[in-house]
């Protein structure tokens, strides 16, 4: 679980830092520590933040990225004058995304690299087996 999944599911709630926080009886600096991924969490506290973010503990412990289901129509509508917040929630969660999918694509190009690495050795020690292998029946012969 990682902070950033915690963030992405408390501005989905709408809820401040200093709100969750005060829920879980710690400061906000202590809260942004753990959604910096500065802080561990103890069994008790992430039972808390399951029930604030209305998550089940398997959710919230997976390594999935969170779902979030988007009704046609809010559950609630958000009042005339929290429309930019709303948006500006909504730009964030897209640029949030935008970096998870930056780093997995960077993940994914370090990972063919080493593919292609090891392939490279792979061919390199066949060929050397394959001489040494050729070697082999000459030496038998000479020590005869």
């Amino acid at each position: 679980m990682t902070g950033q999944k915690l963030r992405l599911l408390r501005e989905y709630r709408n809820y401040s830092q200093e709100y969750i926080a005060e829920k879980l009886g710690i400061t906000q600096n202590a809260y942004s520590r753990i959604e910096n991924n500065q802080t561990r969490l103890t069994a008790e506290r992430l039972e808390k933040l399951a029930i604030i973010l209305q998550i089940s503990m398997m959710e919230l412990l997976s390594e999935k990225e969170p779902v979030i289901h988007f009704a046609e129509t809010p559950v609630s509508p958000p009042p005339p004058e929290r429309d930019e917040h709303w948006k500006e929630m909504i730009e964030n969660t897209r640029q949030l995304y935008g970096q998870v999918i930056v780093g997995k694509d960077e993940k994914i190009a370090h990972l063919e690299t080493e593919i292609s690495f090891l392939r490279k050795e792979r061919d390199r020690f066949i060929r050397l087996l394959e001489k040494l292998t050729d070697v082999t029946p000459m030496l038998t012969r000479a020590t005869s």
